[in-house]
């Protein structure tokens, strides 16, 4: 379970959808690659597992575009009640939200959806994550995280460094931050398929700011 959790329910109760409602870049990514790639393109049901899915504005958008079912996840309860809400419809039998521990999962998934996550996990915690990748990921399946890069304008060496572990640091939160080498050694049970930055605007009230991320696309080995 990630550790800053009661962090979490106050950043949601206070500012409700912080991200507003719109997908991150890693879900179109996912769906432009789910829709064109030869090994789901024709696939009646694909399912998804979302780990830290917050309010849900990732899971939702692939229920809408994808034929697919999503399990998505998260410590956080105001998140999971607000993702609920969303809940209408069609997007009832498609998505599945839970306030659960992603480290007791253990049915297997044709994708494994990482959004932001794994930049505010403690290094057990990562490793944990990866643990269930590895155990809940199919063969033939397919994983899409996103994380900040030692890059990031908005977070790297803010705050007060964390004793013995490079690029982390402890501001409003713990943060990590990572580079191309660390993910290649984190992941290296899986063929990386892509890994790259991508720069993006966060707009946030009073608070606008950029941002720079990887996003790596992978299966197992």
């Amino acid at each position: 379970m990630v550790s800053n959790q009661s962090q979490w329910n106050s950043v949601y109760n206070r500012d409700k959808k912080v991200w507003g409602d719109n997908p991150s870049q890693l879900a179109v990514v996912a769906y432009n690659y789910l829709r064109e790639s030869q090994a789901f393109r024709n696939r009646k049901d694909i399912f998804i597992l979302d780990l830290g899915c917050g309010y849900g504005r990732n899971a939702i958008f692939l229920a809408q575009n994808l034929p697919c079912h999503i399990l998505g996840l998260d410590n956080s309860q105001p998140a999971i009640d607000m993702a609920m809400q969303s809940l209408k419809g069609s997007l009832a039998k498609k998505i599945e939200f839970l306030c659960y521990d992603f480290t007791n999962v253990s049915d297997k998934y044709d994708v494994i959806f990482v959004s932001n996550l794994y930049q505010v996990l403690k290094p057990q915690e990562r490793t944990q994550l990866r643990e269930t990748i590895k155990r809940c990921l199919k063969p033939d399946g397919i994983l899409f995280l996103s994380t900040f890069s030692v890059r990031d304008p908005e977070h790297y060496g803010k705050g007060t460094p964390v004793d013995g572990e490079p690029n982390s640091f402890f501001d409003i939160r713990y943060m990590h931050l990572c580079t191309r080498q660390e993910l290649e050694q984190d992941f290296d049970f899986l063929t990386i398929n892509a890994l790259y930055e991508h720069i993006f605007h966060d707009l946030r009230p009073n608070h606008d700011h950029d941002h720079i991320s990887w996003i790596l696309m992978g299966h197992l080995k």
